[in-house]
């Protein structure tokens, strides 16, 4: 009998690549998500040092034009945080995006993935069957020698 041939062969190894290529977009996704959301963080922990930085300043009486420039670098600190956040969200979105499209690849490749383990056992199953009768063949030989 012939060794088992799986016709969509092609097929299962475009699948298991495009499920590969889904893992690394989703890796990438989830390390640039995690940076995204550090940066924002780094942001945060800035603006509230300079915060408390002008609050331990402010025991002493301030110039205006000290008060301005904190005043300045708040607005340019929450302007960045306000930037930072839109960039978590759009790395949230694109995290989301690899997921669902990982799932999808996965599901993809399982189908295809199954349909060959069934035409597999139907191939064993088959090659059992062929050995079966062959050794019924023999069995009925040797019984019709020795009568």
């Amino acid at each position: 009998m012939k060794p088992f041939r799986f016709r969509l062969e092609t097929l299962l190894d475009f699948r298991r690549l495009q499920k590969e290529q889904a893992q690394l977009a989703f890796m990438q996704a989830t390390n640039q998500l995690q940076a995204e959301k550090e940066r924002l963080k780094k942001l945060e922990g800035m603006l509230a040092e300079s915060m408390e930085l002008l609050n331990v300043r402010r025991q002493q009486p301030l110039p205006v034009e000290v008060f301005k420039s904190y005043q300045y670098y708040f607005d340019k600190i929450g302007d960045d945080i306000h930037k930072q956040n839109q960039c978590v969200k759009q790395a949230t979105n694109n995290y989301q995006a690899c997921l669902s499209n990982l799932a999808e690849a996965e599901k993809e490749h399982k189908i295809v993935e199954k349909f060959r383990e069934k035409k597999l056992q139907h191939y064993q199953l088959e090659v059992m069957n062929e050995e079966q009768k062959i050794l019924d063949e023999i069995g009925l030989q040797i019984y019709t020698r020795d009568k």
